[in-house]
């Protein structure tokens, strides 16, 4: 088989000639794997010229008078439903405004109609900030406790925005995590039988919920190290063509060195957190069912965290670097005070702190679930409730997993089928009302499966849920179908284990 390719729709698409028929069924697959993954998005046409040394990287890529335009997305964007694949998003109309309202500040120095963009807070307690290639941008709500001005809130979001204009996320993404750890908290799930017992029902959510805040991590692009100098560098154009301090950038890079070490430890601990849940089940059916995958898992995840570890650069290597810019360019330039008191003025607020309070909260009640303290679990979870953080997806994941497992089951389902039935509910959620409605009801199970499928990208996990719920209502052409489609994304990614699912499915 030889392989070239074509452009389509801006989009390189493999293609394929000769080979026997296996190997040209393995061409076609990645042929529509490769058109499917090719987002039509609008960005500013980057310069065809070389850079001038003598010219900012704002003047090189973007010649041309501010048109004072902003283009804020004002529905979600599809990186929305990505997030959603881990914790979510937390929305405050405060802060999102606020927010959003700087991105805009920032976009209206851009000639001609700029890149759409828009802010979210999450519920993360990392301290990483991320952006993706249809404009969403995403910050931790802890990062907003840990900065001081609105000229280093802009730093960041310049920072986030700048990959977005200088499309850097079409390379380099990091393989996302989410699918294994899903499934195989599922394959834990998988496991229950009519006389489950309070035990494994509480290890089967904590394992689900160690799942979940791993998994955030193979949501992370992962740009390389030259291509976060150049954000740095076309943020901080950004940021003073905006008005704004570029001393903001330099105090948010060094903040960004403790940042990164607090961050690595705690994926390491999440790492070892999820791995240990699985371990010390090595007598139970989950081990017999997992067949040897613990190691793999645990080899996949320390790989994960090895790849983030080597896009970052150390921020003092970083502050130079923009040093020697910010000198070269910009050694006249004013600089304005900070923006201390506009930052306060939101950040600052009862209802805000009570909000990052609130996010606080319901991570406790995640930590107490995965060390199986229910008692601590709900007391943290219904602290939560009673914050202004109540709205968030997150909040409420973890006031059902408390509720089930203090013997409230009954409250569980009414609370879980009223979140999925909204359009902020967690992935994992729609998963889990999938497993309780199953037996009960297999058409409202199938239903739910196939929007769950559907509306989070096509995720492979939920192909032997598929398989199995048409299977059990004689729906036997869409069993089929799934099935093939099953075997497809299996051979494109050697995911034996996905195959070896869906043959059990079929049955």
């Amino acid at each position: 088989m030889r392989a070239d390719s074509a452009w389509i729709n801006g989009c390189c698409i493999p293609r394929c000639r000769g080979g026997m028929p296996m190997k040209r069924l393995s061409c076609v697959v990645l042929w529509f794997a490769a058109l499917g993954g090719c987002a039509q998005i609008e960005v500013p046409k980057l310069s065809i010229v070389k850079d001038d040394p003598s010219l900012t990287l704002f003047d090189a890529r973007f010649p041309g008078a501010a048109s004072a335009q902003d283009r804020v997305s004002q529905q979600p964007t599809q990186s929305y439903l990505l997030q959603h694949r881990a914790l979510g998003t937390a929305e405050h109309s405060q802060i999102d405004d606020y927010t959003n309202a700087v991105l805009k500040r920032l976009q209206r120095t851009l000639p001609g109609a700029p890149a759409e963009a828009r802010v979210y807070v999450t519920p993360t307690t990392e301290f990483s900030a991320a952006s993706y290639e249809d404009g969403g941008i995403y910050i931790p709500y802890k990062v907003f406790s840990a900065l001081e001005s609105e000229d280093e809130l802009a730093a960041l979001i310049a920072h986030e925005y700048a990959h977005v204009l200088l499309a850097h996320h079409k390379t380099n993404w990091l393989d996302t995590a989410s699918g294994l750890l899903y499934s195989a908290g599922k394959m834990y799930i998988g496991q229950r039988k009519a006389d489950l017992v309070e035990n494994d029902l509480l290890r089967m959510l904590a394992i689900n919920e160690a799942g979940l805040g791993l998994s955030q991590i193979g949501l992370i692009p992962g740009l390389t190290r030259a291509q976060e100098d150049e954000a740095d560098r076309l943020g901080v154009d950004l940021m003073i063509r905006a008005g704004y301090s570029y001393v903001g950038a330099h105090k948010l890079l060094t903040r960004i060195k403790t940042w990164d070490d607090i961050t690595r430890a705690q994926r390491e601990a999440r790492r070892q957190d999820y791995v240990r849940l699985f371990k010390s089940s090595d007598n139970s059916a989950l081990a017999k069912a997992l067949d040897g995958q613990v190691d793999k898992l645990e080899d996949q995840v320390t790989k994960l965290l090895a790849q983030w570890s080597r896009h970052h650069d150390a921020g003092e290597t970083r502050i130079d670097s923009l040093r020697s810019y910010l000198k070269q360019h910009y050694d006249d330039a004013n600089r304005p005070p900070l923006r201390v008191a506009e930052y306060q003025s939101v950040m600052g607020t009862s209802n805000a702190r009570h909000f990052f309070s609130g996010l606080d909260q319901a991570h406790h009640s995640s930590l107490a679930l995965m060390k199986q303290d229910r008692k601590s679990a709900m007391t943290y979870a219904r602290q939560a409730e009673r914050s202004p953080a109540s709205s968030a997806a997150y909040s409420r994941h973890v006031l059902i997993n408390s509720l089930t497992v203090n013997g409230r089951g009954r409250d569980a389902v009414t609370a879980l089928e009223e979140l999925v039935s909204g359009d902020r509910a967690l992935y994992n959620d729609n998963l889990l009302l999938v497993e309780v409605l199953r037996k009960q009801d297999p058409e409202r199970a199938l239903a739910l499966a196939q929007r769950s499928y559907d509306r989070f990208g096509e995720p492979a996990d939920l192909l032997p849920d598929l398989i199995t719920l048409n299977k059990q209502l004689n729906r036997n052409w869409f069993v089929m179908k799934f099935y093939g489609v099953c075997a497809a994304k299996a051979m494109a990614a050697t995911d034996n284990a996905l195959l070896d699912s869906c043959n059990k499915a079929k049955g």
